[in-house]
């Protein structure tokens, strides 16, 4: 009831805005703050009448940077980036920096969100000088967790638990219920990456830390409402996950049941953290009730997210688990587009830069020549250092493109295996039985034809046309359109070629020692372009880039 009394009485300073006094306009901007964590969306909705009546409190960078912790509470990084970004532009901002440092922190955490390591970590670096110079050490701790995680998505593990270890040896020596907060959070990451490298005894350990820690924050008093319950939800749900994947099944069961007492727990939002668990335990349809209603939230806003990715891939293992392969593969089918999305993100290349570079050094070394010769040895001596630097950083820039490929290829390489997976299950499900409707009728004479199409391998005729398919299959031609289309979506061409290149992987998987020319022959291809060109399109790798993941994948697994 406090609480909705303040929301009434901020909404009446604001809309009074221009007879308040200063000390009323300074209480709003801070108690926006207070509440954000809590009430994110009623925050938007004084931000929207504090833009149309312009209290001093709130000049308009002030607005936005609440505005980015408001969608940051709401996990739309995508927004939190465009104000984060907007408020900073401001020249305004300049006589606060704390307040810049604040929108230098929500930028570089929406930038290592989206996967645009370079930008987070040159905003990072700069918001650690700024924090440091201004004695800010909340920030400074917040600023290392985002570099942290940042070192473990770019591969660098270890560094990224120095990182985070550093930031955890300060516990003991602070009672700042702000500091004790980041802490908290660096304990949280470095919990999901020990449970990551299956270290689930020293992920138990640093969860139960975290316990303590919380209530240590509790007994300090000061956090927002709300906020210890929420980071014991989060604890309890890693807790039961890495109990169960140790074994320990009734700490699991006991931790599961601490997540669901917690308030967080009752919130749509707050039940997913607790899918590992419940995915871990077999628990499908719990994870398909408790993940249900994300839809609708991601949908509203944003698709192209990891958290999305995540959601998709829960709910296809669970229908998998409950034998509902052709939804799980419809499922994984979406999950792969939305991780290629992520992929394909462009990010700004410094090929054209360097280039310029060279030829401005170029240009220098031949100026240089009409001096002396004592000069010119100097100036080729250093222009030799400056190529060889240029040279170095093209090396490097090629090599960082040449393993995100890898990286890229490895996953798609993947996903095209789990993918085949999820067909080949589907396939020895067998059709449909029991009483059938006419869209049954339909599916199971489509099954039907798909059996004969690949019992005989019809598809590996390379002059194969929709008459022909017709005939083979003892169906007309008008028909076999219809049925393809109504149960793939797919022309009759089309189709082929996509049996054509699924049969393909299963030559590359059972005779690795075949030349690409003879998988393509054994396919049904005439022209090896051809088959490069209808494999790349469906997964968006080649066939010699998969065999060559799974030759490589295989080696690994031997070692």
């Amino acid at each position: 009831m406090r609480k909705l009394l303040l929301l009434f009485v901020s909404v009446l300073v604001l809309s009074t805005a221009d007879a308040a006094d200063n000390s009323s306009q300074d209480f709003s901007s801070q108690h926006l703050r207070d509440i954000v964590v809590e009430y994110p969306d009623s925050v938007l909705a004084i931000l929207d009448r504090a833009e149309q009546v312009r209290p001093q409190s709130l000049p308009q960078f002030r607005i936005d940077l609440l505005r980015g912790l408001a969608y940051n509470e709401k996990r739309m990084y995508s927004l939190v980036e465009h104000f984060a970004s907007a408020a900073l532009a401001s020249d305004s901002i300049d006589s606060y920096p704390n307040e810049k440092l604040n929108a230098h922190t929500l930028l570089s955490q929406a930038q290592y969100y989206y996967g645009d390591f370079p930008r987070s970590i040159e905003t990072a670096t700069e918001a650690i000088k700024s924090a440091r110079e201004i004695g800010n050490i909340p920030a400074e701790l917040n600023l290392l967790t985002t570099m942290a995680k940042t070192s473990f998505d770019m591969g660098n593990r270890k560094q990224g638990y120095e990182y985070l270890d550093a930031i955890l040896s300060r516990a003991g020596g602070t009672s700042s219920v702000r500091e004790l907060a980041n802490i908290s959070a660096a304990y949280g990451v470095k919990v999901i990456e020990l449970y990551a490298d299956d270290r689930y005894d020293e992920a138990l350990q640093c969860g139960y830390e975290r316990l303590r820690l919380i209530d240590r924050i509790d007994k300090t008093g000061g956090a927002p409402e709300g906020y210890t319950d929420q980071q014991r939800a989060y604890t309890y749900a890693r807790i039961a996950s890495s109990a169960q994947c140790a074994g320990k099944t009734d700490e699991a069961h006991k931790a599961y049941d601490d997540f669901m007492a917690t308030d967080y727990a009752r919130e749509p939002l707050g039940r997913c953290f607790i899918t590992d668990y419940l995915l871990e335990s077999k628990q499908w349809d719990k994870v398909i009730e408790f993940t249900q209603p994300l839809y609708p939230i991601f949908e509203q806003y944003d698709t192209i997210n990891n958290d999305f990715y995540s959601l998709l891939v829960s709910n296809a293992q669970a229908e998998a688990g409950l034998g509902n392969f052709r939804a799980g593969y419809a499922l994984m089918s979406r999950a792969g587009a939305v991780k290629d999305s992520l992929y394909v993100r462009e990010k700004v290349s410094k090929s054209q830069e360097l280039a310029t570079a060279f030829a401005m050094n170029e240009k220098d070394m031949a100026l240089q020549k009409s001096q002396a010769e004592s000069q010119r040895r100097h100036i080729l001596m250093l222009s030799a250092f400056g190529i060889g630097v240029l040279i170095l950083i093209i090396l490097t820039i090629i090599l960082i493109q040449y393993r995100a490929t890898l990286r890229r290829n490895r996953i798609a390489a993947q996903q095209i295996d789990e993918l085949m997976s999820q067909r080949e299950r589907l396939h020895n499900a067998g059709p449909h039985t029991g009483p059938q409707s006419g869209q049954d009728t339909g599916l199971n004479e489509f099954q039907q034809m798909e059996r004969t199409i690949m019992n005989e391998r019809i598809f590996t005729l390379p002059d194969l046309n929709r008459d022909s398919l017709a005939e083979k299959c003892g169906t007309s031609r008008g028909r076999l359109i219809q049925l393809i289309q109504d149960n793939t979506g797919l022309t009759p061409n089309d189709y082929i070629n996509k049996l054509r290149v699924e049969y393909s992987i299963k030559l590359i998987q059972q005779h690795p020692e075949w030349t690409i020319d003879a998988i393509a022959e054994g396919a049904g291809y005439v022209r090896r372009a051809t088959y490069y060109s209808h494999f790349n399109k469906i997964f968006g790798i080649t066939p010699a880039q998969y065999r060559k993941e799974r030759t490589s994948g295989h080696d690994a697994s031997s070692i």
